[in-house]
């Protein structure tokens, strides 16, 4: 049987409440944390709930260890992986380097490497680039395709609607 599951829920989160979040929650996760406190939340057991949510009833525990400190939010808060490794640029040199790409003088992340290497001393692997790349949500700069066979004075012409139509 076991010791009855006693929880102080905070006013808000009222089992209605908590069920319109865990199905309005796009992300997984965090649908599945919400879950299981809406589950929690309506009386049912940790094992009942972590079976329920498919996930490992000390899981389930920590998730409710965390709402006894922080409500929701500290449940919310704790990421899957951690918090993962220290930037290698401070916030100001991660914004330096996005002005620098906003320039349009760097086209690939090898460029961009060679540049933060030139400039903070900071070495970075190519993967390593593509991932802050991404999270400065960066996007190549490079200029359209055109036909090598055709002129400037022909795109012009085209453009202002002069050339005749095939």
């Amino acid at each position: 049987m076991g010791r009855p599951l006693v929880v102080e829920w905070a006013a808000a989160d009222t089992a209605e409440a908590l069920e319109r979040r865990f199905r309005h929650e796009p992300a997984a996760w965090r649908a599945q944390r919400l879950h299981a406190l809406w589950l929690l939340r309506q009386g049912q057991s940790v094992r009942a709930t972590a079976a329920s949510v498919a996930a490992d009833e000390r899981t389930v525990g920590v998730w409710l260890r965390w709402y006894r400190v922080g409500g929701v939010a500290e449940v919310l808060e704790h990421r899957r992986a951690g918090k993962g490794r220290a930037a290698l640029l401070t916030e100001t040199q991660q914004q330096a380097l996005k002005t620098h790409l906003g320039t349009g003088a760097v086209l690939r992340a090898h460029e961009a490497i060679a540049w933060v290497n030139e400039h903070y001393g900071v070495t970075y692997r190519l993967g390593g680039m593509y991932s802050l790349l991404h999270r400065l949500t960066a996007r190549p700069k490079v200029p359209r395709p055109h036909n090598p066979k055709s002129t400037d004075a022909d795109q012009a012409a085209w453009q202002k609607g002069g050339s005749a139509t095939p």
